[in-house]
């Protein structure tokens, strides 16, 4: 009888090259780097200047910590963060209070006692830790995670204009996520994106309008894959049409300043999902769709009258958008000429 070939074994979670632990410390990371240490206090004391104070021991007598960490901010509440210890280590920083933590192993494993249970993750697994709730930990001695820090405040205000309710005084998210299916995959895909953004040489937001839009778009994405909201109850198509207007109106006069979805649901009491409803409903399109294109007219607008000093990037940058190459391919596509081109037959 033929012999059938085995299957293949899963495909383990792909680590891109910034997220490499073969070299943590190397030239591409130096700038981010915020602790380089083998003295067991001097790495607690630095690492509670991220996060807050907490008891760090080594496990195990032949130990010494060989730590390394990494920091850098998306915005002011939400931050990137790279630790390995290099000894076992056990941490307990009692409650959070403050922030969320979102843990992702790239290498070894980490046992996380919360939310009244033990939870193992590894490679392809995270752990997400709530702020209420107290937690204790043992990383092994090749544990190094990519994690992010997350204000409690502010997840607790896109958590209720997601559910449309008032921002309540604790979230408990589920405490662990498999990154290599469903919801999870695609949390690890914005991952990826985000360290690559904020890597040295990357294209980090420079204004404030972006930097919000991006860390909205984060908090929702972890919401999106770890919280069940209640409910939301839809209005009738007849008492929504004036808070369309009021929308479209805040819209308007708020174009050249950071504008989220949620932004949007605050601006008219409303919720992230009836305003989302509402512009599918009534405008066939999404409501950050409607912006960027209301945001490209403002762009053609000021190139096909411009100043002295109107330049290009400029313009576009004043309108929100980071991204040359995705700015241009948009005003193409919506104009039939480059943007360049706009601005050269106008002067």
């Amino acid at each position: 009888m033929r012999r059938m070939a085995p299957s293949p074994a899963p495909s383990p979670v792909h680590v891109p090259c910034w997220l490499d632990r073969s070299a943590p410390a190397g030239a591409a990371w130096a700038p981010l780097s915020v602790l380089a240490s083998d003295d067991l206090y001097e790495t607690r004391d630095q690492i509670a200047r991220i996060y807050k104070p907490h008891d760090l021991s080594v496990i195990g007598s032949r130990q010494r910590v060989r730590a390394r960490m990494h920091h850098r901010a998306l915005g002011p509440s939400v931050s990137l963060n790279r630790l390995a210890h290099g000894a076992a280590v056990r941490i307990d920083p009692d409650r959070l209070d403050d922030f969320f933590l979102v843990q992702m192993p790239l290498a070894g494993e980490a046992a996380v006692w919360h939310q009244n249970a033990r939870h193992l993750s590894a490679v392809g697994e995270a752990t997400v830790i709530s702020p209420q709730d107290a937690v204790r930990m043992e990383w092994s001695c090749h544990c190094d995670q990519f994690m992010l820090r997350i204000d409690r405040q502010r997840l607790l205000h896109v958590a209720a204009a997601i559910s449309g309710s008032e921002p309540a005084a604790t979230l408990r998210l589920a405490p662990r996520l498999d990154l290599r299916q469903g919801s999870g995959a695609h949390w690890w895909q914005l991952m990826h994106y985000l360290a690559a953004l904020l890597q040295p040489g990357g294209e980090h937001p420079s204004t404030g309008l972006h930097t919000a839009m991006l860390e909205d778009h984060v908090l929702a994405m972890l919401l999106r894959v770890a919280w069940a909201p209640a409910t939301v109850s839809r209005a009738p198509a007849s008492a929504t049409v004036p808070r369309l207007r009021q929308l479209e109106d805040h819209i308007e006069t708020h174009l050249d300043q950071p504008l989220t979805v949620a932004d949007l649901a605050r601006a008219v009491n409303s919720s992230v999902r009836l305003v989302q409803q509402l512009f599918a409903r009534e405008r066939g399109t999404t409501p950050m769709a409607h912006i960027r294109r209301l945001r490209l007219e403002r762009v053609r607008h000021d190139l096909l009258h411009p100043g002295p000093d109107t330049r290009v990037l400029q313009t576009a940058a004043r309108w929100g958008f980071e991204h040359p190459g995705r700015f241009a391919a948009a005003y193409q596509q919506a104009y039939g000429e480059s943007p360049s081109a706009t601005l050269a037959r106008s002067r």
